[in-house]
């Protein structure tokens, strides 16, 4: 049996930066600030953590991206420092970047977030992407964050990510493949808006349609769903721990995958 947690889309409240007049990081502050900023509570990155360690001990810990608003450095140095019981814990974490950790191509958001990067998953170190195998499960952990134009949103799987999943989900090896990644891989082209889109995801896409990726764990839509069949296989997008309070606990057990919706601090969400 394997059990792991899953929260994503924390989106630090952006910080101003001079520099931000001159890219993209200009157009994330005015959203942070008038769209998400009295929505989004910081306050239960704390809960979760203290839930995940104190209550469910899970085995891992999955996170699919999204940490900051604009990838301003200051931003992530504030995650670090919410996340830094959890990183300390040594509980392996998962980690797949969302477009809002590579917003721009700045030297030092890109600088700040690698050192991000390489503090959180340092219990589980790897190369994206690449493999992370329990007894009875292999996590498939792609990378599909690129620095887009101030109006899209989306992400670009490279053909040699999807050529590294066909290999995986081609192994013979009775263990169920899980690919986590920020962009959800169902509907590629067609699902929420064509702008937050993942570009080049078809491939990935018809290997979970057959069966050959038992589970994809996503983040990048706010709002938390999920298209399961009656064993757990499919998709399940974690949706924002900071704007909806959830964190997903699931159990993987005489293969099935079961599911439980909490709140950050560990009640059941309705």
């Amino acid at each position: 049996m394997t059990k792991f947690v899953l929260f994503s889309d924390l989106h630090e409240h952006a910080v101003f930066s001079p520099r931000a007049l001159l890219d993209k990081r200009f157009f994330g502050l005015i959203n942070s600030t008038f769209c998400r900023h009295g929505g989004y509570r910081m306050d239960r990155i704390d809960a979760a953590v203290r839930t995940i360690l104190d209550t469910l001990r899970p085995d891992l810990v999955i996170f699919p991206g999204d940490v900051v608003s604009t990838s301003d450095p200051r931003e992530f140095e504030a995650a670090l420092k919410q996340l830094r019981s959890l990183i300390d814990s040594g509980l392996p974490i998962l980690f797949s970047p969302g477009n809002h950790d590579r917003y721009v191509r700045d030297r030092a958001c890109c600088e700040a977030f690698e050192q991000f990067r390489s503090e959180l998953t340092r219990a589980c170190p790897m190369t994206l992407p690449g493999v992370y195998e329990t007894s009875d499960l292999r996590f498939a952990v792609v990378d599909c964050a690129r620095p887009f134009n101030p109006v899209l949103s989306c992400g670009r799987m490279t053909p040699e990510t999807a050529d590294f999943l066909e290999r995986e989900a081609a192994k013979d090896d009775p263990r169920p493949l899980v690919c986590v990644g920020h962009f959800p891989l169902q509907g590629n082209g067609k699902w929420k808006a064509f702008r937050h889109r993942l570009i080049g995801g078809e491939r990935a896409e018809a290997l979970l349609n057959a069966g050959k990726i038992a589970l994809s764990l996503a983040g990048h839509i706010h709002e938390p769903f999920q298209h399961l069949d009656t064993r757990g296989y499919g998709e399940l997008v974690v949706g924002s721990l900071t704007k909806y309070d959830i964190l997903r606990e699931i159990t993987f057990d005489s293969s099935v995958f079961t599911v439980r919706d909490l709140t950050s601090d560990g009640r059941p969400r309705n």
